[in-house]
């Protein structure tokens, strides 16, 4: 039976501002005036009484209130939203418009691709500076222990190159870089697991490590708490800010399309065609590479997890401390203090076991780990800020996901010689079917996040503080006890005898620059050419030709101490 709609008619009464669907006029109910006044839902009415012989009827009551619009307008507002929505079509879509996501962007584009970047805004600037070094923040002797010689020797020979590319783009783009230098610093309870690191670059990349005693190193640093000194070359200071400005320039000139991303970021990565979102564009890309921490958080844990760790930095003004090394300097290990000197002011930062909520409690870390080198008292000249920062656990975060899908992340403190790293083996792995990118992948699976996460760094954290600790007022027992018996400091410079034997200091106790040994940089470089080097980094030429170099003198380096025959340990034969 065919339906017929009444415009503004109740079915039960005529005077009643709604509309009914019904074959015919249904005639008023008896013990009911209004259709609304009934117990029945005011939407939907059912009716089993009927004028006929006991048939049923539904009618359906539909409101005409004007706070409600009606079902096809809302059908022609969202046809109409999606009608604006403009689609891009690409090969390749970088998320992220870090060090890495640009230079992927250029390599791609100036290989013929179609590259879209997104890039993101709100990301404040850290006050340290940026460097650029070859190497990883995880130790040689545990990457050997992760992926074999072979493959950590050609990790650390791409590494190099990564290096020597980022400078040579600086210097062609004017980028200003310097000072140069870059020294990964160890107490005396460390100093040993450095000297055991600088003999294993020695001999998987020569010429990349110069190790620093301690006399040359107070001369440097002007502070005697460290008695190791690791320098890696080649090694020069840059503003962040101006290397990405130049790297914004050349993205434009190579013809990519940047898309700013302002709100949520919608993304659908399985399949052959991936699929991303945000307000009135949408993207189709056969290839999607997500770098940087903006696109991590922005994507979500679903997509990629971002792993941080809490640092803080601040500066100090010291104009009454003399310091003539003008790198980067870090010590090596958990505690993750890094520095660097410019015209008495000391611009620093360091990890944290928690995370520090405010600038107050932020002021205060900077300064105790301040007060460990230089007289710092309570001149602050920055603010101290807190801040989350990625840290992908010594190694950077580079692999294929999805298929079509890249990740790279680094951690901030080598954001950018790891962002060209990540460009070249990313953009080859797209272009050209390089398979180098495999070396990275075992170390694709993050670290713990979470409370799990939380409490595993809590205890390395204060593990490797307290270790120190107890290692240093040992130290200073056993020489307050017997001072003609110290104990003698291992030869830190691997092609040198020096004849007298020193003692290794107590507790360091920060000290005036009066206080501490006036050498200067020509004594520096009389004691020692290594240190010369470490403090200019004078080298060049270092990625090529290492292999080369390797082979052609098998016996270039020695041990700094070697052992005695009858020191070693005996070996006997299997099945004795």
């Amino acid at each position: 039976m065919p339906l017929l709609m009444t415009e503004g008619v109740c079915a039960v009464q005529p005077e009643c501002p709604r509309r009914s669907v019904t074959p015919r006029q249904i005639p008023a109910p008896v013990s009911r005036a209004k259709c609304h006044e009934s117990a029945a839902n005011k939407r939907f009415l059912k009716r089993k009484a009927s004028a006929w012989a006991g048939a049923q009827r539904i009618v359906f009551m539909i409101d005409k209130a004007p706070s409600r619009a009606a079902a096809q307008d809302v059908t022609d507002r969202e046809r109409s939203d999606a009608a604006l929505k403009r689609t891009y079509d690409c090969d390749v879509c970088v998320v992220g418009d870090d060090v890495a996501g640009l230079a992927i962007a250029i390599d791609l584009a100036r290989r013929g691709r179609e590259v879209i970047l997104l890039t993101f805004t709100g990301a404040r600037p850290l006050p340290l500076d940026g460097i650029l070094s070859p190497g990883f923040t995880m130790s040689t002797s545990t990457l050997v222990d992760r992926v074999g010689q072979h493959d950590a020797q050609e990790l650390l020979i791409l590494s190099t190159q990564a290096t020597e590319r980022a400078l040579a783009f600086a210097q062609k783009a004017g980028v200003a870089v310097g000072p140069r230098g870059r020294l990964s610093v160890a107490r005396p309870h460390a100093a040993d697991a450095l000297v055991r690191e600088h003999e294993l670059r020695q001999e998987l990349a020569p010429d990349t490590t110069v190790l620093v005693g301690a006399q040359d190193l107070a001369a440097l640093l002007g502070t005697s708490t460290f008695t190791a000194g690791l320098g890696v070359v080649p090694a020069e200071r840059v503003s962040p800010q101006a290397l990405k400005v130049a790297l914004e320039a050349e993205v434009l000139a190579a013809g990519v399309r940047a898309l700013p991303v302002e709100g949520p970021l919608a993304a659908d990565l399985k399949g052959l065609r991936k699929y991303l979102a945000a307000g009135r564009w949408r993207i189709r890309a056969f290839q999607v590479v997500i770098t940087g921490p903006e696109a991590f958080a922005r994507l979500g844990p679903k997509v990629a997890v971002l792993p941080r760790a809490p640092w803080v930095y601040g500066g100090f003004r010291l104009p009454a401390v003399e310091v003539p090394y003008g790198g980067m300097v870090e010590e090596a290990g958990l505690t993750g203090l890094r520095y660097h000197f410019d015209a008495g002011r000391l611009t620093l930062a360091a990890a944290t076991a928690t995370r520090v909520m405010t600038r107050v409690g932020a002021a205060r870390v900077l300064r105790r780990h301040a007060a460990e080198l230089y007289p710092v008292g309570p001149s602050l000249s920055d603010a101290a800020s807190a801040r989350m920062l990625p840290e992908p656990a010594g190694m950077p975060l580079v692999h294929e996901g999805e298929r079509g899908v890249w990740y790279a992340l680094a951690a901030a403190g080598d954001a950018l010689s790891h962002g060209f790293l990540a460009g070249r083996l990313i953009s080859g792995a797209i272009a050209e079917k390089d398979d180098r990118i495999a070396l990275l992948q075992p170390f694709a699976s993050t670290p713990l996040s979470g409370w799990a996460g939380r409490v595993a760094r809590f205890a390395g954290y204060w593990h490797v503080r307290l270790a120190a600790r107890l290692h240093m007022d040992k130290i200073a027992t056993s020489t307050a006890g017997a001072p003609d018996t110290a104990v003698p400091a291992p030869d830190l410079l691997p092609d040198e005898e020096i004849a007298d034997v020193r003692g290794l200091p107590p507790m360091p106790v920060p000290a005036a620059p009066a206080a501490l040994p006036r050498r200067g940089m020509a004594a520096a470089t009389s004691a020692s050419r290594h240190a010369a080097r470490a403090a200019l980094h004078a080298a060049s030429g270092w990625a090529s030709g290492l292999a080369a170099r390797a082979a052609a003198e098998p016996a270039r380096r020695r041990r700094a101490r070697r052992e005695p025959e009858e020191e070693a340990p005996p070996r006997h034969p299997r099945g004795a």
